[in-house]
Protein backbone atom coordinates (compact mmCIF):
# COMPACT_ATOMS: atom_id res chain seq x y z
CA UNK A 1 0.00 0.00 0.00
CA UNK A 2 1.67 3.52 -0.79
CA UNK A 3 1.91 5.68 1.91
CA UNK A 4 0.77 9.14 1.98
CA UNK A 5 3.06 11.96 3.97
CA UNK A 6 1.08 13.96 6.39
CA UNK A 7 1.40 17.23 7.69
CA UNK A 8 -1.15 17.01 10.63
CA UNK A 9 -0.32 19.19 13.78
CA UNK A 10 0.24 16.76 16.73
CA UNK A 11 1.42 17.14 20.16
CA UNK A 12 5.36 18.16 19.12
CA UNK A 13 4.05 20.74 16.95
CA UNK A 14 4.15 24.57 18.27
CA UNK A 15 3.57 27.54 16.62
CA UNK A 16 5.13 31.30 17.15
CA UNK A 17 1.96 33.43 17.07
CA UNK A 18 1.46 36.38 19.36
CA UNK A 19 -2.13 36.76 20.83
CA UNK A 20 -4.63 39.17 20.22
CA UNK A 21 -4.08 39.96 23.96
CA UNK A 22 -0.96 40.70 23.64
CA UNK A 23 0.84 37.53 25.48
CA UNK A 24 3.42 35.43 23.92
CA UNK A 25 2.77 31.75 23.48
CA UNK A 26 4.64 31.27 26.12
CA UNK A 27 2.52 33.18 28.75
CA UNK A 28 -1.09 31.99 27.11
CA UNK A 29 0.01 28.48 27.95
CA UNK A 30 1.46 29.31 31.42
CA UNK A 31 -2.23 30.80 32.29
CA UNK A 32 -4.16 28.50 30.40
CA UNK A 33 -7.02 27.45 30.94
CA UNK A 34 -8.29 31.23 31.89
CA UNK A 35 -11.91 30.29 31.19
CA UNK A 36 -14.87 28.06 29.59
CA UNK A 37 -13.72 25.59 27.42
CA UNK A 38 -15.86 24.59 24.51
CA UNK A 39 -15.99 20.94 23.15
CA UNK A 40 -17.53 20.36 20.22
CA UNK A 41 -19.06 16.45 19.28
CA UNK A 42 -19.83 15.80 15.78
CA UNK A 43 -23.01 13.62 16.88
CA UNK A 44 -26.14 14.06 18.51
CA UNK A 45 -26.06 13.06 21.94
CA UNK A 46 -26.39 9.82 23.37
CA UNK A 47 -24.32 8.41 20.84
CA UNK A 48 -20.80 6.67 20.87
CA UNK A 49 -18.94 9.55 20.04
CA UNK A 50 -20.82 11.72 22.36
CA UNK A 51 -20.62 9.21 24.71
CA UNK A 52 -16.91 9.20 24.67
CA UNK A 53 -16.73 12.70 24.46
CA UNK A 54 -18.40 12.90 28.11
CA UNK A 55 -16.41 10.13 29.47
CA UNK A 56 -12.97 12.58 28.90
CA UNK A 57 -14.27 15.90 29.38
CA UNK A 58 -16.17 15.45 32.92
CA UNK A 59 -13.17 14.57 34.39
CA UNK A 60 -11.03 16.77 32.70
CA UNK A 61 -12.87 19.49 34.01
CA UNK A 62 -11.76 18.96 37.63
CA UNK A 63 -8.60 18.35 36.51
CA UNK A 64 -8.27 21.71 34.38
CA UNK A 65 -9.80 23.58 36.89
CA UNK A 66 -12.81 25.30 34.16
CA UNK A 67 -15.89 24.20 32.57
CA UNK A 68 -15.80 22.32 29.34
CA UNK A 69 -19.18 22.73 27.73
CA UNK A 70 -20.11 19.74 25.19
CA UNK A 71 -21.54 21.29 22.38
CA UNK A 72 -23.33 18.65 19.97
CA UNK A 73 -23.68 19.12 15.76
CA UNK A 74 -24.61 16.09 13.80
CA UNK A 75 -25.44 18.44 11.16
CA UNK A 76 -24.27 16.89 7.42
CA UNK A 77 -22.55 13.63 9.27
CA UNK A 78 -20.81 15.52 11.56
CA UNK A 79 -18.88 17.56 8.45
CA UNK A 80 -20.10 20.81 9.76
CA UNK A 81 -19.02 20.25 13.41
CA UNK A 82 -15.80 19.31 12.19
CA UNK A 83 -15.44 22.22 9.80
CA UNK A 84 -16.18 24.83 12.93
CA UNK A 85 -13.37 22.72 14.51
CA UNK A 86 -10.90 23.52 12.02
CA UNK A 87 -12.16 27.30 12.14
CA UNK A 88 -11.57 28.00 15.92
CA UNK A 89 -9.14 29.80 16.99
CA UNK A 90 -6.33 27.58 17.97
CA UNK A 91 -6.13 28.64 21.42
CA UNK A 92 -6.53 25.37 22.92
CA UNK A 93 -10.42 27.23 24.30
CA UNK A 94 -12.38 25.21 21.47
CA UNK A 95 -11.70 21.07 21.07
CA UNK A 96 -13.68 18.26 19.82
CA UNK A 97 -13.86 14.69 19.64
CA UNK A 98 -14.37 12.83 16.27
CA UNK A 99 -12.87 9.35 15.32
CA UNK A 100 -10.02 8.49 12.54
CA UNK A 101 -12.85 7.29 10.36
CA UNK A 102 -14.74 10.44 10.56
CA UNK A 103 -12.45 13.05 8.66
CA UNK A 104 -11.49 11.44 5.91
CA UNK A 105 -14.56 9.89 4.72
CA UNK A 106 -15.04 13.85 3.84
CA UNK A 107 -11.95 14.91 2.61
CA UNK A 108 -11.83 11.52 0.46
CA UNK A 109 -15.24 12.49 -1.14
CA UNK A 110 -16.35 14.00 -4.56
CA UNK A 111 -17.65 16.96 -2.04
CA UNK A 112 -15.61 19.89 -0.80
CA UNK A 113 -15.99 19.67 2.89
CA UNK A 114 -14.20 22.96 3.61
CA UNK A 115 -11.40 21.54 5.80
CA UNK A 116 -8.64 19.29 4.89
CA UNK A 117 -6.68 16.51 7.31
CA UNK A 118 -4.02 19.25 7.78
CA UNK A 119 -6.47 21.28 9.17
CA UNK A 120 -6.42 19.97 12.74
CA UNK A 121 -4.74 19.55 15.61
CA UNK A 122 -4.45 15.62 16.98
CA UNK A 123 -3.76 15.93 21.00
CA UNK A 124 -5.16 12.09 21.65
CA UNK A 125 -6.43 8.96 20.99
CA UNK A 126 -8.59 8.08 23.37
CA UNK A 127 -9.85 4.49 22.99
CA UNK A 128 -9.60 1.29 20.34
CA UNK A 129 -12.74 -0.19 19.11
CA UNK A 130 -14.46 -1.44 16.06
CA UNK A 131 -17.79 -2.29 14.50
CA UNK A 132 -19.63 -5.02 14.69
CA UNK A 133 -21.62 -6.74 12.31
CA UNK A 134 -25.18 -8.13 14.30
CA UNK A 135 -28.31 -9.67 12.87
CA UNK A 136 -32.00 -8.95 14.05
CA UNK A 137 -33.92 -10.42 16.75
CA UNK A 138 -34.55 -13.77 15.85
CA UNK A 139 -33.05 -14.28 12.83
CA UNK A 140 -33.01 -16.91 10.64
CA UNK A 141 -29.59 -17.13 10.57
CA UNK A 142 -27.90 -18.85 12.98
CA UNK A 143 -24.01 -18.68 12.38
CA UNK A 144 -22.04 -16.47 10.02
CA UNK A 145 -21.71 -19.62 7.25
CA UNK A 146 -25.86 -19.29 7.27
CA UNK A 147 -25.80 -15.37 6.46
CA UNK A 148 -23.23 -15.96 3.88
CA UNK A 149 -24.83 -18.94 2.33
CA UNK A 150 -28.35 -17.34 1.83
CA UNK A 151 -26.64 -13.89 0.72
CA UNK A 152 -24.85 -15.66 -2.16
CA UNK A 153 -27.97 -17.55 -3.05
CA UNK A 154 -29.87 -13.99 -3.10
CA UNK A 155 -27.74 -11.18 -4.32
CA UNK A 156 -28.74 -7.97 -2.92
CA UNK A 157 -31.97 -9.37 -1.37
CA UNK A 158 -30.53 -8.78 2.82
CA UNK A 159 -30.56 -5.55 4.23
CA UNK A 160 -28.34 -4.03 6.45
CA UNK A 161 -28.52 -0.80 8.67
CA UNK A 162 -25.98 1.56 9.11
CA UNK A 163 -25.66 3.97 11.40
CA UNK A 164 -24.46 6.61 8.69
CA UNK A 165 -22.87 6.78 5.88
CA UNK A 166 -19.23 5.99 7.23
CA UNK A 167 -20.25 2.67 7.79
CA UNK A 168 -20.36 1.88 4.25
CA UNK A 169 -16.88 1.19 4.64
CA UNK A 170 -16.76 -1.42 7.02
CA UNK A 171 -20.16 -2.71 5.08
CA UNK A 172 -17.79 -3.08 1.97
CA UNK A 173 -15.11 -4.79 3.57
CA UNK A 174 -17.33 -7.24 5.24
CA UNK A 175 -19.16 -7.65 1.57
CA UNK A 176 -15.30 -7.93 0.24
CA UNK A 177 -14.31 -10.44 2.38
CA UNK A 178 -17.68 -12.74 2.42
CA UNK A 179 -17.81 -12.26 -1.33
CA UNK A 180 -21.46 -11.40 -1.24
CA UNK A 181 -24.02 -8.42 -2.29
CA UNK A 182 -26.31 -6.91 0.20
CA UNK A 183 -28.11 -3.52 0.25
CA UNK A 184 -27.50 -1.16 2.85
CA UNK A 185 -30.04 1.36 4.58
CA UNK A 186 -28.48 3.92 6.21
CA UNK A 187 -30.34 5.70 9.15
CA UNK A 188 -28.95 8.44 11.28
CA UNK A 189 -27.91 6.94 14.08
CA UNK A 190 -27.29 3.84 15.54
CA UNK A 191 -30.20 3.54 18.30
CA UNK A 192 -32.26 3.62 14.93
CA UNK A 193 -30.24 0.43 14.02
CA UNK A 194 -30.84 -1.24 16.76
CA UNK A 195 -34.80 -0.73 17.41
CA UNK A 196 -35.18 -1.44 13.46
CA UNK A 197 -33.01 -4.68 14.35
CA UNK A 198 -35.74 -5.32 17.36
CA UNK A 199 -38.33 -4.80 14.92
CA UNK A 200 -37.12 -6.80 12.30
CA UNK A 201 -37.12 -4.27 9.70
CA UNK A 202 -33.62 -5.39 8.27
CA UNK A 203 -31.96 -8.63 8.50
CA UNK A 204 -28.93 -7.31 9.82
CA UNK A 205 -26.92 -3.70 10.87
CA UNK A 206 -23.20 -2.77 11.12
CA UNK A 207 -22.85 -1.22 14.97
CA UNK A 208 -20.39 0.16 17.44
CA UNK A 209 -19.18 -1.81 20.73
CA UNK A 210 -20.99 0.09 23.00
CA UNK A 211 -24.40 -1.58 22.26
CA UNK A 212 -22.83 -5.11 23.33
CA UNK A 213 -24.88 -5.72 26.15
CA UNK A 214 -28.46 -4.39 24.56
CA UNK A 215 -27.79 -6.45 22.03
CA UNK A 216 -27.15 -9.71 24.49
CA UNK A 217 -29.92 -8.67 26.44
CA UNK A 218 -32.32 -9.22 23.29
CA UNK A 219 -30.57 -12.54 22.59
CA UNK A 220 -29.50 -11.08 19.40
CA UNK A 221 -26.62 -12.54 17.31
CA UNK A 222 -23.21 -10.79 17.26
CA UNK A 223 -21.83 -12.50 13.95
CA UNK A 224 -18.14 -11.39 14.51
CA UNK A 225 -15.83 -7.82 14.81
CA UNK A 226 -14.31 -6.20 12.08
CA UNK A 227 -10.94 -6.11 13.47
CA UNK A 228 -7.75 -8.17 13.84
CA UNK A 229 -8.16 -9.03 17.04
CA UNK A 230 -10.90 -9.02 20.01
CA UNK A 231 -10.96 -6.47 22.22
CA UNK A 232 -10.14 -7.22 26.17
CA UNK A 233 -13.92 -5.75 26.71
CA UNK A 234 -15.75 -8.20 24.87
CA UNK A 235 -13.63 -11.32 24.64
CA UNK A 236 -16.10 -13.68 23.95
CA UNK A 237 -16.79 -11.85 20.66
CA UNK A 238 -15.21 -13.15 17.43
CA UNK A 239 -13.48 -11.01 14.90
CA UNK A 240 -14.39 -12.20 11.52
CA UNK A 241 -10.86 -12.01 10.40
CA UNK A 242 -10.42 -15.82 12.81
CA UNK A 243 -13.70 -16.58 11.09
CA UNK A 244 -11.90 -16.65 7.51
CA UNK A 245 -13.35 -13.12 6.49
CA UNK A 246 -10.74 -10.20 6.61
CA UNK A 247 -12.24 -6.96 7.41
CA UNK A 248 -10.26 -5.13 9.68
CA UNK A 249 -11.90 -1.39 10.35
CA UNK A 250 -10.20 -0.17 13.52
CA UNK A 251 -12.00 3.01 15.46
CA UNK A 252 -9.94 5.15 17.59
CA UNK A 253 -12.41 8.18 18.76
CA UNK A 254 -9.38 11.27 19.09
CA UNK A 255 -9.33 14.31 21.27
CA UNK A 256 -8.31 17.42 18.54
CA UNK A 257 -8.49 21.16 18.26
CA UNK A 258 -7.51 23.40 14.73
CA UNK A 259 -4.32 23.18 13.56
CA UNK A 260 -1.63 25.13 15.38
CA UNK A 261 -2.24 24.51 18.73
CA UNK A 262 0.79 25.75 20.70
CA UNK A 263 2.84 22.43 21.91
CA UNK A 264 2.62 23.83 25.69
CA UNK A 265 -1.14 24.08 25.23
CA UNK A 266 -1.24 20.62 23.88
CA UNK A 267 0.71 19.08 26.43
CA UNK A 268 -1.49 20.27 29.20
CA UNK A 269 -4.01 18.44 27.68
CA UNK A 270 -1.79 15.51 27.30
CA UNK A 271 -0.94 15.84 31.10
CA UNK A 272 -4.25 16.04 32.23
CA UNK A 273 -5.61 12.58 30.18
CA UNK A 274 -2.81 10.75 31.12
CA UNK A 275 -3.80 11.58 34.59
CA UNK A 276 -6.93 10.03 33.56
CA UNK A 277 -5.94 7.33 31.66
CA UNK A 278 -3.69 6.32 34.84
CA UNK A 279 -4.57 3.06 37.18
CA UNK A 280 -8.00 4.10 38.63
CA UNK A 281 -7.98 7.28 36.53
CA UNK A 282 -11.02 8.62 36.27
CA UNK A 283 -11.21 8.73 32.42
CA UNK A 284 -10.32 4.90 32.13
CA UNK A 285 -12.93 3.95 34.71
CA UNK A 286 -15.86 6.17 32.44
CA UNK A 287 -14.45 4.43 29.27
CA UNK A 288 -14.74 0.75 30.35
CA UNK A 289 -18.23 1.89 32.01
CA UNK A 290 -19.45 2.57 28.80
CA UNK A 291 -18.20 -0.71 27.18
CA UNK A 292 -15.01 0.59 25.15
CA UNK A 293 -11.52 -0.09 25.78
CA UNK A 294 -9.63 3.10 27.06
CA UNK A 295 -6.38 3.80 25.41
CA UNK A 296 -4.40 6.94 25.23
CA UNK A 297 -2.36 7.59 22.48
CA UNK A 298 -0.56 10.71 21.35
CA UNK A 299 3.08 12.19 20.15
CA UNK A 300 4.62 10.44 17.64
CA UNK A 301 2.52 7.10 17.86
CA UNK A 302 -0.64 9.12 17.41
CA UNK A 303 0.80 9.94 14.12
CA UNK A 304 1.99 6.96 13.01
CA UNK A 305 -0.97 5.05 13.48
CA UNK A 306 -2.72 8.36 11.53
CA UNK A 307 -0.08 8.36 8.43
CA UNK A 308 -0.96 4.55 8.17
CA UNK A 309 -4.67 4.65 8.60
CA UNK A 310 -5.69 7.54 6.32
CA UNK A 311 -3.74 6.73 3.97
CA UNK A 312 -6.07 3.06 3.83
CA UNK A 313 -8.67 5.24 3.88
CA UNK A 314 -7.60 7.48 0.88
CA UNK A 315 -7.09 4.22 -1.05
CA UNK A 316 -10.11 2.38 -0.25
CA UNK A 317 -12.51 5.63 -0.96
CA UNK A 318 -10.63 7.13 -3.89
CA UNK A 319 -11.83 3.66 -5.85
Amino acid sequence: MKKILLTVSVAILATASIFASGQTEEESATAFPSKEISCIVIAKAGGGTDTMARANTVPLEETLGKPIVVLNNGTAGGMIAMDDISKSDADGYTIGVFSNTDAPNFVYSDTDPGFTLDDFTYIAGLNQSGDLLVLKKDSQFSSTDEFIAYAKANPGKLTVGLPSPIQEMSLSMVETGMDIDVTSVVYSGGNKVFADLIGGHVEAGILGTKFVSQLKEQDMKILGLLLNERLSSIPEVPTLLEQGYPANNPVKRMLVGPKGMPAEIVAKYVAALEEGFAEGGKIAENIIKIGEVPMLVTGDELAAFLEEDFAMRKEFLSK
